[in-house]
Parts: C-alpha cells; structure tokens; sequence
C-alpha cells in the first residue's frame, strides 16, 4: 500500500486502486484530527460521543487530503447483506460535507462521479471494489453478520445487475480489519455462518488455546473475518492478482486504528472512501 502524509494526517491507498486514473480513495489512520479522548485523532464516526464540531473537522480535513474532494455519501449500517445503489441526486442539493442518504445497508454501490462512497470503521473489513469496465464502484462493511451473509458477494450481485459487472474486470481492497489474533467469537457467530452455505464453506476459524485471567487454560475460537472475505471473493471468480489486502490488524494497531474490540466499546472510527472522479 501506499503511505501518504498530509499536515498531520497519516492515510493508505491501495496500490491496485491508486493505479486507476479516475479513482480516488484513501484508508485513514486515526493519527491526526482534533477529537479529544478515547476518540483521540482522526475520528470520522457520529453517534460514538464525540464532540460533532470536531468530527466535522475532521471530516473537513479528510476531504480536504482526497485528491478531486468528493462530497461524503454514507448510509446507515446496520450489519446486514442489504446493497443500496447511489444515485447523483445524492450530490445535488447544494454543498455538504457529508450526506447521510436515507436507507440501511451494509454495501453501497455507484457510477457517480463525485461521490465519495463512506464509511467510518473500527475493527470491521473495509471492502473496495472498483469495475474497470463500467465506471462503476463499491464500498462494503462486513464485520462477522455480514460476512456471514456474504455482503460481499451480494454487492458483487447488485453491481453485475446494475452494471454488468464481470468478476475478472474488479480489482479489489480488503482494508485493515481485526484480525484471528484479537478477535475471539462464540457459538452464536458460527451459528450465524452455519445458517448461510457459502458463508460457512469459506469461513475462516480457527481454535488456539489461550490463558483467561485465572490463570486457567482454555480453548478459543478465532474468526480472521479479512480471511474469510478473501475466501468469498475468490470463490466468486476474481484472481487472485486483482485482490490487494492490507493485513494490519485494528487490534494490534490500536495507535494507528479505532479498535471496537480491543478499547472496551468506547472509541472513534477510522474513515475509509472511494469515489469515481
């Protein structure tokens, strides 16, 4: 991937994506921004408890640092394998920093120029897709419920219907996402991919033995859900050439990343867009 410094922020694109000329995106660090603690840095996320001027502002500083500063576009997620199409009018009712488009869907897909596809993260897999073919673009949130519906797979579905998207014309980001190491999950989780096949078939657990605060030794099952996504795309056809992964883990790297998990609930997000320029 590559680095990027701008002012005091720290971000990461894609070399596959950062090839494309007319796509601009960026990963974000959490280094950088004026949020105040636990939201320290760069923090992207509403509705965590931070101050909303200084989301704003660092909001402001992330367009600012995007090359062609394409207006915000998010909706609401809600953990889900729901797929929501961005039409331009998304951008056309005079200028705004972010524009929260009514719907809930975990996949968010465009042919748009000037839309920058967003979302803020903190321990789930940021997912890039971009169609050479179709000028077309996606951004997924899949943590563990929406990779065990295959959201992946149904934004794939809803850019082949609205666009014609092949497999072979995607290339493909997995952003930083928590991994195997820092995420240990239950019943009701593989219970969750058991209800869905394909899900289930790529899945990727594991069980390591680990030492519990009483000293106590004891089996833990593990979901790398970076890992899992990975799997499912190839299953769906796309070379393995076309897919970029960045294997930090938000747990591990909590001074670079917002890490649900690993900072007790109470943290900021981290903001990942792309966009058609």
């Amino acid at each position: 991937m590559r680095e990027h410094f701008t002012d005091d922020l720290y971000w990461l694109q894609f070399d596959l994506l950062a090839a494309e000329p007319t796509i601009t995106h960026g990963v974000f660090s959490r280094q950088g921004g004026v949020s105040q603690p636990p939201f320290l840095g760069l923090n992207a996320g509403s509705g965590v408890g931070d101050d909303q001027d200084a989301v704003t502002e660092n909001r402001r500083r992330i367009v600012a640092a995007l090359p062609g500063h394409p207006t915000l576009v998010t909706v609401h997620p809600v953990h889900s394998n729901q797929v929501i199409e961005i039409l331009p009018e998304a951008v056309q009712e005079g200028p705004a920093l972010t524009r929260l488009i009514p719907g809930r869907a975990d996949a968010m897909i465009t042919r748009a120029r000037g839309i920058g596809l967003f979302w803020a993260y903190a321990d789930c897999a940021p997912i890039l897709l971009v169609d050479r073919e179709h000028d077309a673009i996606a951004l997924v949130h899949a943590g563990w419920r929406g990779t065990s519906q295959a959201v992946v797979a149904a934004a794939m579905s809803a850019m082949t219907t609205h666009y014609g998207t092949r497999p072979n014309a995607l290339i493909v980001g997995l952003g930083p996402t928590i991994g195997a190491c820092c995420y240990e999950v239950d019943g009701p989780v593989s219970q969750a991919f058991a209800a869905h096949p394909f899900a289930l078939e790529h899945a990727a657990f594991s069980t390591i033995t680990v030492t519990d605060e009483s000293d106590t030794r004891k089996q833990s099952l593990r979901l790398d859900v970076l890992e899992s996504n990975y799997r499912q795309l190839r299953a769906l056809d796309i070379p393995s050439n076309q897919i970029e992964r960045c294997d930090l883990c938000t747990g591990c790297h909590t001074d670079l990343f917002f890490s649900f998990r690993k900072e007790h609930r109470q943290t900021g997000r981290h903001a990942v867009v792309i966009a058609l320029r």
